[in-house]
């Protein structure tokens, strides 16, 4: 083998290209067969010799008998992969063609058993079955109308399932693509993943987000038959590590759900029915007022489904469900369920009802429950002994550290050196109110001398006692005058379901962190995520469906070591044998794979046949 060098001319515009040639016999003699085309060579002219010699030894399986130069092993190795993937896809493409049958015949070789080697192996099985649920939603066929180009679409998978299987930046992404993942060869494409061009169609699906969520949403519906009756809404947010200057989305001032209100944050909105399937999404500002996001979220879906609004109830939290919310969605027609925000109630609403007791799904957890009537709504209260033993432990933990706090402040008025004046007092008082949230539930009294400090007297007031006694109480309130005690209850409590969605996106599919500084890059950020969360749910419920109660993570490190290689090994007759074989998968992959009803392998055994190198007679 050898490099040439060959001029070519393109548009009027020249340019140099580099091959790699070796010499073949035919019965019209000698002639030069091109082996590869290499593409730029940034390599030294006297090292081109040295370079092709190597190729053809690592093709043949023959070790280096001297120390080679780092660069060129690099690049040896590199385009060996190249042309054996190359030379198996034309084996591929020539079996498809002549229709060769599924059954491998018996075929037998004398092989030199210190030759064999494997080398390239890389991951296939958490990426088939993400794959696999791609193609079963048409993923491609929803992107192709867009204005997708092929090439376009083999990026957006990479994407999507990089972000299920392997979290993380696009630039890391791609090199996990290049080095770890069989996804390529599961594509059955070539090309190369480099991450401004994963950048790039991160940008093309935020811009194509609502067309992209309203195809799978709609194509969820026709594939599990979902009624979409109940549609639970809520939203989370996340936080940066960065400053975020001059973002329009990443803002500070909310209240962040990880308790980083030290930093900017970004909401995501999303709306799921009762199985966790995802309906929308909508990325919003940081500092976004929950109330305010409802009803925007309520003209979409009123559009959304071809479901009457009368047949849909809406499944909100506190946070959500103020009377002007409410209002809202009574003037869409929808209904409603939600955790009621009053803090009082009409005289006697409780006296008719009578107090029942249900044991959850789980078998241990019990809840009181006591049912109200009144015109337009139904109003139930419910008592948790979990949520109480829950809520009691947060609530003691938070009071006995601002109580010590306080204490220590009271104790260093009697102590030398310690700030005593009034206003750093005060101030020092407020931190503690701002950090443990629990001031409001005590009667502080400061008293000083000359704006110093001489005494510290606090005592829990009525509001806090009450607020002991509330522990595990919560109350629900509905305009579906039709359901009943145990029905209200059971519909608010698949709000777990968003939750549980939300601890998915943020632990499992690479919600954070974002690394990305400009908002677009942001935002499509997420939508990557949200996509993937349209493909992962019903993976999960397949699993369920089939017995399987795991968790992704779970699933992923299963399937992990489910791999594709390739076997390198010398016949006696001198040729060099290259075998491109998927691993058995052991019981619990198979397990999972029987679950989803998909392949056990989903590649085929390849072979390439390297022949005797010839040498030249005298």
């Amino acid at each position: 083998m050898y490099i040439r060098e060959k001029e070519k001319k393109t548009k009027g515009e020249r340019y140099t290209q580099y091959q790699l040639i070796e010499s073949v016999r035919t019965p019209a003699g000698p002639r030069q067969s091109l082996v590869l085309n290499l593409g730029t060579l940034c390599l030294d002219k006297d090292k081109w010799k040295h370079l092709a010699n190597r190729i053809e030894s690592k093709l043949h399986g023959q070790a280096s008998l001297f120390a080679s130069d780092p660069e060129i092993e690099k690049l040896a190795e590199h385009y060996c992969k190249v042309i054996i993937k190359k030379r198996h896809a034309e084996e591929a493409e020539a079996r498809r063609i002549q229709g060769e049958q599924d059954e491998v015949q018996p075929e037998y070789a004398t092989v030199d058993l210190n030759s064999v080697e494997s080398s390239d192996a890389l991951t296939q099985g958490s990426e088939h079955v993400v794959l696999s649920q791609m193609r079963e939603y048409g993923f491609e066929k929803i992107l192709a109308p867009l204005g997708f180009t092929p090439r376009q679409i083999n990026y957006a998978q990479m994407l999507v399932a990089a972000r299920l299987v392997h979290p993380s930046s696009e630039r890391e992404t791609a090199r996990w693509l290049r080095e770890n993942s069989g996804l390529p060869e599961l594509l059955g494409t070539d090309i190369e993943a480099y991450d401004t061009a994963l950048h790039r169609v991160a940008s093309l699906l935020w811009e194509n987000r609502e067309a992209i969520e309203k195809s799978l949403s709609k194509k969820a519906k026709e594939l599990f038959s979902l009624r979409e009756t109940v549609i639970l809404y809520d939203l989370t947010n996340t936080y940066f590590a960065g400053s975020k200057r001059n973002s329009q989305v990443a803002l500070p001032g909310g209240k962040s759900k990880e308790k980083r209100n030290d930093r900017p944050l970004v909401t995501l909105a999303l709306v799921v029915d009762d199985k966790g399937f995802p309906k929308q999404s909508k990325v919003l500002e940081g500092n976004v007022s929950e109330p305010g996001t409802l009803e925007s979220m309520l003209d979409e879906l009123d559009a959304f489904s071809p479901l009457l609004n009368s047949e849909k109830t809406i499944v909100i939290d506190a946070g959500i469900a103020t009377d002007d919310n409410l209002k809202k969605i009574r003037e869409k027609k929808f209904n409603y369920i939600a955790v009621s925000r009053k803090r009082t109630y009409e005289d006697g609403l409780w006296d008719d009802s009578a107090q029942k007791q249900i044991t959850l799904a789980d078998g241990k957890t019990n809840l009181t429950m006591e049912l109200a009537k009144t015109k337009t709504e139904l109003f139930l209260r419910c008592h948790s002994v979990a949520k109480e033993a829950k809520e009691k432990a947060i609530f003691e933990k938070k009071t006995k550290k601002f109580e010590v706090e306080i204490c220590k402040i009271k104790d260093g008025l009697q102590k030398k050196g310690t700030r005593k004046s009034y206003e750093k007092v005060m101030e020092k008082i407020g931190r503690l109110k701002e950090k443990y949230k629990v001031g409001g539930l005590y009667d502080l009294v400061v008293e000083q001398k000359k704006g110093v400090v001489t005494e510290i007297i606090f005592n829990k007031n009525t509001k806090g006692e009450l607020a002991e006694l509330s522990y595990g109480e919560y109350v629900l309130r509905t305009n579906r005058m039709d359901l009943k005690d145990e029905d209200i209850s059971k519909i608010h409590r698949s709000l777990t379901t968003i939750e549980a969605s939300f601890r998915s996106m943020k632990s499992e599919l690479g919600l954070r962190p974002n690394y990305h500084k400009k908002d677009a890059m942001t935002m499509a950020h997420i939508f990557i995520t949200v996509i993937g969360y349209h493909f992962l749910t019903p993976i999960v419920k397949k699993l369920k469906e089939g017995g399987l109660i795991h968790c992704w993570n779970t699933v992923r490190e299963i399937l992990a070591n489910h791999v594709r290689v390739t076997t390198t090994f010398n016949t006696e007759a001198g040729d060099t044998i290259s075998l491109r074989t998927s691993t058995t998968p052991n019981s619990r992959q198979q397990e999972i794979y029987n679950a989803l009803k998909i392949k056990h392998n989903p590649l085929k055994r390849l072979r390439t046949i390297i022949p005797k190198k010839r040498t030249k007679p005298r």
